[in-house]
């Protein structure tokens, strides 16, 4: 079976430490890195495709932020699942880089469950955005769709109206609408559909 790699870039050593401790414990294979620049030199140098890969990154960093380093993803064409970790000051920045495509964002401190959360929730989309598999999910609209991915990253309908440019009611609406496409009465249910398993 493949293994799931996640690549964390911060420069806190002690946070980068403790996390890939964390990520290895969890059952993923971590490579922790100090910088941007570190990370994107030893990425390109890799082999890829034995694994399915997400990133893990600090957006305030020294040199190159990690806004900068998802520009920088982009430019180069890589597109990995990247899952953000930031100060609470820094949630504007996060909306930011959600609207981009980042897959989520967590403020710290956070839990180990919600880390191992957001990194299979990540996979999970990326599995999902290749062809749809579940023909439930094709009922939807596009902009439900966008709802379903930042309802299933754990986002509330505040941080959803933020992140699409629509009111808190409009998300409301959507999420009504698509749980009722979809024939389910609750999260837990939504859940299950929107990742594969219902």
């Amino acid at each position: 079976m493949a293994s799931a790699r996640v690549y964390l870039v911060d420069d806190n050593d002690g946070f980068r430490d403790s996390t890939a401790w964390l990520l290895e414990t969890a059952g993923f294979e971590p490579r922790p890195y100090a910088s941007a620049a570190e990370f994107l030199a030893a990425y390109e140098g890799e082999r890829h495709g034995a694994h399915e890969e997400c990133l893990v990154s600090d957006i305030r960093m020294p040199q190159m932020s990690g806004l900068q380093l998802q520009d920088e993803l982009l430019r180069r064409g890589i597109r990995l699942p990247l899952v953000f970790v930031t100060a609470h000051g820094d949630v504007p920045l996060a909306v930011e880089a959600m609207r981009k495509g980042a897959a989520n964002f967590l403020e710290k401190p956070f839990t180990e469950e919600a880390l191992t959360h957001a990194i299979r929730a990540a996979f999970a989309s990326r599995r999902e955005h290749a062809p749809l598999h579940n023909p439930a999910l094709e009922k939807l609209s596009p902009r439900e769709r966008q709802v379903l991915d930042l309802v299933v990253a754990s986002k509330p309908n505040k941080i959803i109206a933020d992140i699409l440019g629509i009111s808190i009611k409009t998300v409301e609406l959507h999420r009504a609408n698509m749980m009722a496409k979809l024939g389910v009465r609750s999260l837990p249910e939504l859940m299950k559909v929107a990742l594969g398993h219902g």
